[in-house]
């Protein structure tokens, strides 16, 4: 599986949702900027020799990403057609909508061990995206923070996982106009339960005062939101 070409990110709304849209739907290289960057064929192509799929399975497939397509194009066309009456609620679900029939496609498709083995493909890409997204903001802190390459290297993996964490948390409330208090309540629980885990981890690899600025760094930031 290729690994995501990541640029230091400046993203849209539209470019936010789309971005985790794909890392939630399907197993394709995306670059923050650019946007996907292989062909639907080439992503056939791939799932194919991965998944051991036989010429009507890689068919359907290229079927469902080719319809997957014009659902977004036609998400993206009437947001920006709505200028400033745009209601980013309807988009987002337009947008969970898709992915959801995306995946009820690929459920119809495929065995439920090819099933299995995509699902993992797709966790592994999510991953991949999340070690390269927390490897640049950690390169931003480490003259800051004083930790080594090798530091570097153990916190990435750290990172990645808390921000995979508030992702799930995140597309599973996108879109929603109002959150329960019940809601509110389970979030800020798993919230908690990613923050103080990463907390864990990071302070096994950080010293004590390399610990002490990254959390001032953390508060810094804190502060200008």
């Amino acid at each position: 599986m290729k690994l995501l070409a990541i640029k230091k990110p400046t993203m849209t709304m539209t470019a936010i949702v789309l971005f985790l849209f794909l890392l939630l739907s399907s197993s394709v290289t995306f670059s923050a900027n650019e946007g996907p960057d292989i062909t639907p064929d080439e992503i056939v192509a791939e799932l194919k020799a991965k998944l051991k799929l036989n010429d009507q399975q890689a068919k359907d497939i290229a079927g469902a990403l080719n319809e997957l397509a014009k659902q977004l194009d036609a998400l993206i066309a009437k947001r920006e057609a709505a200028g400033e009456e745009d209601d980013p609620h309807e988009f987002i679900n337009g947008v969970k909508d898709a992915q959801k029939d995306y995946q009820n496609k690929l459920k119809k498709i495929l065995t439920s061990s090819q099933l299995e083995s995509y699902n993992a493909l797709r966790e592994k890409v999510i991953m991949d995206a999340m070690k390269d997204l927390a490897a640049i903001k950690l390169m931003d802190i480490q003259d800051q923070v004083g930790f080594s390459d090798d530091q570097l290297d153990k916190l990435t993996p750290v990172l990645a996982e808390s921000m995979r964490g508030l992702i799930k948390i995140a597309w599973k409330y996108a879109g929603e106009r109002r959150i329960r208090l019940g809601q509110k309540i389970r979030i800020a629980r798993q919230l908690k339960e990613i923050q103080h885990k990463s907390e864990r981890e990071v302070k096994k690899i950080l010293t004590e005062d390399q610990y002490k600025q990254w959390e001032e760094i953390k508060k810094q930031a804190q502060e200008k939101k």
